[in-house]
């Protein structure tokens, strides 16, 4: 499939990056950075959040689905009860993945053509995905160019258990649970290495925003 079949005119207007890594890994640092940048950041996780709040298509599903168990006091879906019901369920989770998954999709779609259709003249050329299942869905093939931030599974615990409260088992445990950093390696373009300091970050980011506007402006512009 080519792109422009997966993301429509924009493919044609945009270069288009798709930016992953693992829990704790710093992948939202790195698109934090990259909008103070100037980079247009869409954020899946944000678009997951949008297309199950209350009334959407993908709301009725997952209720019908899991029932009102998932709903929080306001009728909204707590996505921290839904996580643990399906965290250790693969059959569940693939069910929540076939419900939400294209609506994700759909979404993200949207807006990027919808930054494509408002380019200025000034603007680079250039739309970042934030999503942390590219690799564990197969689509790093969607992407003109995909970003990837690793750090040390030593280091990734350490911040899971200092920023998100979690046990030394828990934290060992989500990241056991994800796709390992070597296969995400392996279809990186660019990595970001993040085992030390934000400025050493930081630094890097900005490396790689100016490659990444270097191909943007020299193909689109």
């Amino acid at each position: 499939m080519s792109l422009s079949e997966v993301w429509g005119p924009a493919a044609d207007r945009l270069l288009i990056v798709g930016l992953t890594g693992g829990i704790a890994s710093g992948k939202s640092e790195v698109a934090r950075e990259l909008e103070r940048l100037g980079a247009t950041v869409i954020d899946a996780d944000r678009v997951a959040r949008d297309v199950v709040l209350p009334g959407t298509d993908a709301y009725k599903e997952l209720v019908e689905e899991f029932g009102h168990g998932i709903l929080d006091g306001d009728g909204k879906i707590d996505r921290a009860a839904l996580s643990r019901l399906v965290f250790t369920d693969d059959a569940r989770l693939n069910r929540l993945n076939q419900i939400t998954h294209p609506h994700i999709i759909a979404g993200i779609i949207g807006d990027v053509n919808r930054f494509a259709v408002g380019l200025k003249p000034n603007d680079v050329p250039a739309v970042i995905v934030d999503a942390a299942l590219i690799v564990d869905i197969g689509a790093s093939g969607v992407f003109d160019l995909v970003v990837v931030v690793t750090a040390d599974d030593d280091v990734r615990a350490v911040r899971l258990v200092r920023d998100r409260g979690m046990s030394e088992r828990e934290a060992r445990s989500r990241i056991e649970s994800q796709v390992l950093d070597c296969k995400r390696i392996k279809i990186a373009d660019t990595i970001v290495h993040n085992n030390s300091t934000m400025e050493k970050l930081a630094s890097r980011v900005s490396e790689v925003w100016s490659e990444i506007e270097r191909r943007a402006v020299r193909r689109y512009s």
